[in-house]
């Protein structure tokens, strides 16, 4: 696992889904997932900072609701799933308040 740091912007719940089996709707709606959203920096080649906001689906999103607004770090685990690479919060993970990020 790896760690992930930066500003934690927005904690909500995402819309209801319709469940698919095998490509057709099966009717049933099935609830939204909670959701985080991290503001970071991504340093380019170049050495200059791009802001970078990033999803993720959470588990337990009473543990992050709290640090609304603050500095945040957290582990995260990376799945490959063909050519995509899926970046995700492990069950169980609990949120660390940091102070401000360093300019």
């Amino acid at each position: 696992l790896i760690t992930c740091q930066g500003k934690l912007i927005n904690a909500y719940t995402a819309n209801p889904v319709k469940e698919r089996k095998d490509g057709i709707e099966t009717g049933v709606l099935l609830p939204g997932k909670d959701k985080i959203q991290i503001m970071g920096d991504s340093i380019m080649q170049s050495g200059e900072k791009r802001a970078l906001l990033q999803d993720f689906t959470c588990h337990d999103i009473a543990a992050f609701k709290q640090h609304l607004n603050k500095n945040i770090r957290f582990e995260i685990g990376i799945m490959s799933a063909g050519d995509n690479t899926i970046l995700f919060i492990p069950k169980g993970t609990v949120p660390e308040l940091v102070q401000d990020l360093p300019k």
